[in-house]
């Protein structure tokens, strides 16, 4: 997901690491949390991939500083990575389908309705493993972690909604 906010970000801005890491604060506080120790190996991987450069600036107060942007390479890259969304950790799957609709405004109508198409597809399977899992575990699950279960299914059911 490091990727798809970053090149997000940088589609919008051109910006250094530091002020890459406060928009995520900013922008996605709610879904993420992401340090400079992170965000610098990503941008090294999507450099190398072409899809963000940079270009290195005296400040004020005479520190080198780069600054980060986006490539036609990255774009194309970023719409892609929205398009075959795949949540790798279930555990993460809510906040990783909020980040993804809170970056797809980069995505033409056409692709939107397929990026829609796949969260949808995505989202409902999710939803039913977790109908299943309660129902079939129900009488080993105590009142505290069925009523989570329930709240988790009720996330899913209100992203569905919104597609």
């Amino acid at each position: 997901m490091i990727d798809i906010v970053i090149l997000y970000i940088l589609n919008k801005y051109d910006a250094t690491i530091y002020r890459i890491a406060r928009i995520i604060d900013e922008t996605f506080m709610a879904y993420l949390k992401a340090s400079t120790g992170t965000i610098n190996p990503a941008l090294k991987r999507l450099k190398n991939l072409g899809c963000v450069e940079f270009t290195e600036k005296m400040s004020d107060g005479g520190m080198l500083s780069k600054i980060y942007s986006i490539t036609p390479v990255g774009k194309e890259h970023l719409a892609n990575l929205l398009l075959s969304f795949e949540c790798k950790n279930p555990y993460y799957i809510l906040n990783d389908v909020k980040i993804a609709l809170c970056c797809s405004s980069v995505l033409s109508i056409h692709q939107y309705s397929e990026f829609k198409e796949n969260l949808k597809n995505y989202l409902e399977l999710y939803k039913i493993k977790l109908e299943n899992g309660l129902s079939d575990y129900c009488d080993e699950f105590d009142l505290i972690q069925k009523r989570t279960m329930e709240i988790t299914i009720k996330q899913a059911e209100e992203l569905l909604g919104l597609l």
